[in-house]
């Protein structure tokens, strides 16, 4: 009588696929592996890392390899996406002011932090709104924070100039 081994070991369920938000990192469930002939096979993984359409994102392919002493095997994978889908956030701005023609508007600097993006980009625009005479007008400055996947937020800060004060005669 020959007894032979020719059933391969069987991998518990894993997760389907999942996806997280960056910054987190891929925690993967470990299964466990039972053989009808052998009561410990062996459990190894190989991880499979794939780009995606940004820096920040990828997905990471964990493919479970269960081996009985007959080298009998069975595999069974589970994916995790990595995902950016949240914008900069810019420091905090003044509120709106008003300062006294002739004084010209000067405008705090923004900075931007990204959980992701250790560097997202800033860039401002400014808009002139004319006032009641020519010296008054608005000027409203937006600041722009988008990280390497093409999340963005804005901030903006106005400053009014106005003309209170009247001619002086010599």
């Amino acid at each position: 009588i020959t007894v032979d081994d020719t059933i391969d070991p069987v991998i518990s369920e894993l997760p389907d696929k999942s996806t997280i938000e960056c910054p987190a990192t891929p925690v993967f469930t470990t299964p466990t592996a039972t053989d009808n002939c052998d009561d410990t096979p062996s459990l190894t993984f190989n991880n499979v890392t794939t780009p995606g359409a940004c820096p920040q994102e990828y997905s990471v392919t964990r493919t479970w390899t269960a081996t009985d002493d007959c080298g009998n095997s069975s595999q069974k994978s589970q994916t995790i996406n990595v995902e950016d889908n949240t914008a900069p956030v810019i420091s905090a701005l003044p509120g709106p002011s008003t300062i006294e023609c002739p004084a010209t508007p000067v405008f705090a600097t923004a900075t931007a932090t990204d959980a992701c993006d250790s560097s997202p980009t800033l860039t401002f625009a400014d808009v002139t709104t004319p006032g009641a005479c020519p010296q008054e007008y608005s000027t409203t400055r937006t600041w722009t924070a988008t990280d390497d996947c093409g999340n963005s937020s804005q901030k903006s800060q106005t400053i009014n100039v106005e003309d209170n004060t009247a001619p002086v005669i010599s």
